[in-house]
């Protein structure tokens, strides 16, 4: 019996992006587990509404709630402030990196998620993406980040994607990072790379993602396609990020208005060892 290998395609709205994966050696997590880091959740175990710890996550945020999405199969979790302005919650992991977004490193890093927001009229900030330990806090969006991208986030490094709130409704998904130094403003890689509207963001999953091939370019896609804009590793300052990096996923409702944020599946993987490649 054959198997099909799609390697080259977007893949489906609620599978990881085979332009994304088709290069990451899976199997090393099971026969080498010393040379790659990997994780896919699909949050199908069972927890307690509003708690801290998420089986393998942390939820941390000013007032944040969570609760498991029983209408939808195959694991979905929904994570929100408590309806007061500037609640937030963000979803987090351990430090799953060190060094591995750095010129040259040979090694390689892969990252998608699937979310959706309920109301592509909300008044609120996401960021979805890789930070530091000292970003999954309180604040990790700094509170009405309407001069976005100015002083959008908390001054700590961070890769991946930010929509920010212009102060009536949230922008599109920008492809963004920060280091530490910049004083909480993101450099914008590629802006709008979904733009918001009713069509792309109300109440549909979207997947956000990037992989950085071990020498100088991250590459953003969004529901697996490129979005044709690069992240040259020499535009970072040391030609690197610094810090050990985590997951990080979260909301911002900047007016109260308890607005949520569904989150499908996230998958993550890194060289642990340099590849060669």
């Amino acid at each position: 019996m054959s198997l099909a290998v799609r390697y080259n395609t977007a893949g489906t709205a609620g599978q990881p992006s085979p332009n994304i994966w088709g290069d990451c050696p899976v199997e090393k997590s099971l026969i080498a587990p010393d040379e790659l880091t990997y994780l896919y959740d699909t949050f199908l175990n069972n927890f307690t509404a509003n708690e801290v710890i998420l089986g393998n996550w942390l939820v941390v945020g000013t007032n944040p709630d969570t609760a498991i999405v029983t209408d939808e199969a195959d694991g979905v979790i929904n994570i929100s402030g408590s309806a007061a302005g500037d609640d937030e919650a963000y979803l987090c992991s351990n430090m799953l990196c060190n060094e591995v977004i750095k010129k040259g490193s040979n090694k390689r890093l892969w990252f998608e998620a699937s979310i959706k927001l309920d109301d592509a009229d909300a008044d609120v900030s996401i960021i979805c993406g890789l930070g530091e330990s000292a970003l999954m806090a309180a604040e990790a969006i700094a509170d009405d980040p309407t001069s976005y991208p100015t002083s959008a986030l908390a001054d700590y490094d961070f890769i991946g994607f930010m929509a920010g709130t212009d102060g009536t409704n949230m922008g599109g998904f920008d492809s963004v990072y920060h280091q530490d130094g910049d004083s909480g403003t993101v450099t914008i890689v590629k802006a709008d790379c979904l733009a918001n509207s009713s069509t792309d963001n109300d109440d549909t999953y979207i997947k956000l993602g990037f992989k950085f091939d071990g020498k100088q370019t991250v590459t953003f896609y969004v529901n697996g396609t490129a979005n044709g804009t690069t992240l040259d590793i020499d535009d970072l300052t040391g030609d690197k990020l610094d810090d050990a990096l985590g997951i990080i996923i979260g909301i911002k409702d900047d007016v109260g208005g308890a607005d949520d944020l569904k989150i499908d599946w996230v998958r993550f993987a890194c060289d642990k060892v340099a590849s060669g490649r």
